[in-house]
C-alpha cells in the first residue's frame, strides 16, 4: 500500500514533511517535458517556476502555481526568498515542483537549491531537463559536434563580463548573453579567433518566435545587431552547417486563442496557445448550490470549452457527475464544444450553431427548447446577446459565472511577426483578445470555431456588421 501523509502518494515511504522536486522543463517547446517531469507535475501540490517556463505548460497542471521569475535588474523573487519559499512548502508536508528552464544543473542554480534541502533536511530528487543549447541546435540544426570539424563543445556564460572565460574548444556556447554579445566576442577574438570564424546568436530557442542571426566573428564585432534575451551565442565551424530553411522554420506557427482544434494537431502546426483564461469561480457556494441541484434544470448549454471544463471539475467537487444529468438536455454552441462535451462522457442533444439565415432562436425552437429552465455555465463576461436569443422564445435562464478572464501577471506580449495563423474558439475570448491586440499582421490567416466568432471576427478587425441572424 502506498502511503504518503498530508498528500498525494508517488512512493512507498510514509512522509510527515514534505518532498521537493527539482525538473527541468527544457528551453522553451511545451512538449519537450520528459515524460518523468510531468508525471510529477500531476501530482505535485505546488509548483514554483521560472521565468523561461512558459505558462502554457503550467496551465496543464493543477497545482497552487507561484510564479518565481528573476530577469536581469527585474527579480519577482530574489534566490534567497525562493529558497525559502520552497522550504516553507515542503515543512507543510506538501510535494513541491521547483521548475526551471533547461536543465536545473546547468546555469539555473540548481545546486544552490539542492544545497539548502541537504542542510534543512528536506527529501528531494533530481530530474533533468533538455538545455537551450541542446535545444538551439536541434530547432536551427547546428551540430554541437561534426566528425572532422567539431569533436569538442564548451558550454559557458556572458556574465560576469570581468570574468569571462574563453575555453581551448572546436565550439563553444555561451549562455545568457543579450547584453554582453560584443564584450564575449572580443574576449574571445583576443583569444586567438579568426574573424572568419562562424557565429551564430539564437534568440527564443525551440519557441514559436526563434530567430536565429548569423555571420561571422568579425562582423559581429563590427555591426550592431539587437540581441533580446533569451539568448545563445554559437561559435565555431560548424555554424556554417545552418540553413534558413530548417525543419523548424518550414513549420506553421498557429496562434489558438481561447481553445484548440484537432486540425492543428498535426506535425505541420506548432502550437501557441494564447492564456486567456484563469479559472476561478466568482460565488463558489453559488456554484456549489447549482452543482447539488443540478437536477431542476431542464437544459444546459455550452458555450464554450472552459464552461464545459469548469463545469464538471465543480460537479465532481460536490461528488456528482455525468449521472446526475440523466435527465437533462445538453445543448453545445458549435461542434467544437461538442467534441469537448464527448471527453466527458456526453453526447450533445442540440446543436446551436447559428449560420446564414438560421438563427438561435430559430434552431432552439426547431428543437423545442421554449418555456425551459436552462443553465447557463459561462465566464463572467456575461453573453447578453446569448441570453436574449433564450429569452426571446420563453425560456429562463440562469447565467452561472464559473471563470473569469484575466491575463497571468507575467505573460509576455505575443510576437504577431512569427504566427502564421490565428483560430479564435470563440467570440468571449476574441473580444478579450482585441483588448490587447489592436490589429493583426496581413500575412495572418484567420480561423475561427463557428459562424458566430467569425461575425465577431470581422466586426472587431474588420469593420463590419454582425449579421442579424447571428444575434
Amino acid at each position: 500500500m502506498n502511503v504518503r501523509v498530508g498528500h498525494r502518494s508517488m512512493g512507498t515511504e510514509v512522509r510527515k514533511t514534505g518532498f521537493v522536486y527539482l525538473i527541468g522543463a527544457g528551453p522553451g517547446d511545451p512538449e519537450l517535458l520528459t515524460i518523468k517531469a510531468q508525471r510529477v507535475l500531476d501530482i505535485a501540490d505546488v509548483i514554483l517556476y521560472d521565468d523561461l517556463v512558459s505558462s502554457d505548460l503550467v496551465a496543464h497542471f493543477s497545482a497552487l502555481k507561484i510564479y518565481t521569475g528573476k530577469r536581469k535588474n527585474c527579480h519577482h523573487f530574489e534566490q534567497d526568498a525562493i529558497n525559502q519559499e520552497i522550504l516553507r512548502h515542503a515543512r507543510e508536508g506538501k510535494i513541491v515542483a521547483r521548475l526551471k528552464g533547461g536543465d536545473p544543473f546547468i546555469f539555473g542554480r540548481g545546486g544552490e537549491e539542492l544545497e539548502v534541502m541537504r542542510q534543512n533536511g528536506i527529501g528531494y530528487e533530481i530530474i533533468p531537463g533538455i538545455t537551450a543549447a541542446h535545444g538551439a541546435s536541434t530547432y536551427t540544426e547546428i551540430p554541437l559536434t561534426m566528425r572532422k570539424i567539431s569533436s569538442s563543445v564548451a558550454f559557458c556564460t556572458g556574465h560576469p563580463v570581468s570574468k569571462l572565460h574563453v575555453p581551448n574548444t572546436d565550439t563553444i556556447v555561451y549562455y545568457m548573453v543579450a547584453s554582453t554579445v560584443r564584450e564575449v566576442l572580443d574576449a574571445v577574438a583576443k583569444k586567438g579567433w579568426s574573424d572568419t570564424t562562424p557565429v551564430a546568436v539564437v534568440q527564443n530557442a525551440t519557441r514559436y518566435n526563434q530567430n536565429v542571426l548569423v555571420g561571422s566573428l568579425g562582423e559581429f564585432r563590427r555591426e550592431e545587431k539587437p540581441v533580446y534575451s533569451p539568448a545563445l551565442l554559437l561559435i565555431g565551424e560548424n555554424i556554417a552547417y545552418f540553413i534558413k530553411e530548417n525543419w523548424y522554420s518550414k513549420k506553421k506557427k498557429v496562434l489558438l486563442v481561447g481553445g484548440d482544434a484537432a486540425q492543428f494537431k498535426t506535425s505541420e502546426f506548432v502550437r501557441v496557445h494564447f492564456p486567456c483564461l484563469q479559472a476561478q469561480a466568482v460565488d463558489p457556494q453559488l456554484v456549489a448550490r447549482c452543482m447539488q441541484h443540478v437536477e431542476q434544470w431542464s437544459v444546459v448549454c455550452f458555450a464554450d470549452e472552459f464552461a464545459i471544463q469548469y463545469f464538471f471539475k465543480a460537479l465532481f467537487e460536490v461528488s456528482r457527475d455525468v449521472r446526475h444529468l440523466a435527465n437533462t438536455r445538453i445543448c453545445a454552441l458549435n461542434t467544437v464544444v461538442a467534441i469537448a462535451l464527448q471527453r466527458y462522457g456526453l453526447k450533445a442533444d442540440v446543436l446551436l450553431e447559428a449560420h446564414d439565415d438560421v438563427s438561435i432562436s430559430d434552431l432552439l425552437q426547431a428543437n423545442g427548447i421554449t418555456t425551459s429552465d436552462i443553465l447557463l455555465p459561462m465566464s463572467t463576461l456575461v453573453d447578453d446577446a446569448l441570453i436574449n436569443a433564450f429569452e426571446n422564445v420563453g425560456n429562463k435562464v440562469t447565467a452561472l459565472p464559473l471563470y473569469s478572464l484575466d491575463r497571468p501577471e507575467n505573460e509576455e506580449s505575443l510576437d504577431l511577426d512569427f504566427i502564421d495563423e490565428i483560430y479564435f474558439a470563440s467570440p468571449v475570448c476574441l473580444r478579450q483578445f482585441k483588448a490587447l491586440y489592436a490589429e493583426l499582421p496581413q500575412h495572418i490567416v484567420v480561423k475561427t470555431a463557428d459562424d458566430k466568432t467569425q461575425a465577431e471576427y470581422l466586426v472587431l478587425f474588420c469593420g463590419d456588421e454582425l449579421p442579424a441572424t447571428l444575434l
